[in-house]
């Protein structure tokens, strides 16, 4: 068993987590002890969730060792790409990732959160810090969603939607354009204006996600809402695909330049187009 704190230091080997779930923390040992039954364990997991783990775990791995946590009290074990050699912990979804704490410990503070507690009352509360809560909170956000939320072939969505929503961050205004199709999110990143440039790096996002589950990704068509920005960026990221403008800002158009009994006439014959 090897100390992790002594290979901090050593660049080629990666520190990267894959997590693992469990029926409870009673059936983790059964499994860690028995190098066999823990690979078929992997074995028959990986099919049906590859989201969980690196992509070229299909091509072979090894699991060169374990070590003992120091933080939970436990061990760990390891697995190594043979495909790039690059090495991940496999962390039990019993444990918080970065091993902060148990996640019986955690969840209820970390529900509070989704209605906007604040860290320190959370700290207030339920003991720890409000750092602690701040990092627990932020390790949600590190997963792509495409991986997480569409896995089969059949599933990945061909036709997406592209919006824009204005906000502020920092004191400074920001626009975050989220894109979905398949009746989820599959993507939104933080662009610092409303430009072609930050729109294709903000959806772009979204588009290497897709690809790193799906090599082959294409869309059929993409629904932009009316900034001017959007639809060069679309084109730029999928040139051939069809590219429809959202329906709404015409009829808000519509609404605005018409008056008087010509506007229930014309809004009229729009909705039913």
């Amino acid at each position: 068993m090897r100390d992790p704190e002594a290979e901090k230091h050593q660049p080629s080997r990666s520190r990267k987590h894959s997590c693992v779930p469990f029926e409870s923390e009673a059936h983790y040992p059964e499994g860690e002890a028995d190098v066999a039954k823990y690979r078929a364990y992997l074995t028959t997991l990986h099919p049906q969730h590859p989201e969980l783990f690196p992509q070229a775990l299909g091509e072979g791995d090894t699991c060169p060792d374990r070590y003992q946590s120091r933080k939970q009290q436990g061990v760990l074990r390891r697995i190594k790409l043979k495909a790039t050699q690059r090495v991940f912990i496999l962390r039990p979804s019993f444990v918080m990732p970065y091993l902060i704490a148990r996640t019986e410990e955690v969840e209820k503070a970390l529900v509070w959160r989704q209605w906007g507690v604040p860290f320190t009352a959370l700290a207030y509360v339920f003991g720890r810090d409000a750092r602690c809560w701040y990092r627990a909170w932020r390790s949600f956000g590190r997963p792509t969603l495409v991986g997480t939320t569409v896995t089969p072939q059949a599933q990945r969505p061909q036709d997406v939607v592209a919006d824009e929503k204005g906000t502020w961050l920092d004191g400074e205004e920001v626009v975050v354009p989220p894109t979905g199709g398949g009746n989820g999110v599959l993507g939104s990143r933080v662009a610092p204006a409303a430009t072609t440039a930050s729109g294709k790096a903000a959806d772009g996002a979204c588009v290497t996600e897709a690809q790193a589950v799906f090599a082959d990704y294409q869309v059929r068509s993409a629904c932009t809402d009316g900034f001017r920005a959007t639809r060069p960026a679309w084109r730029q990221l999928f040139p051939p695909r069809t590219r429809v403008l959202c329906f709404l800002p015409a009829i808000l158009k519509l609404t605005e330049r018409c008056r008087g009994a010509l506007r229930c006439q014309v809004l009229d014959r729009a909705w039913h187009v």
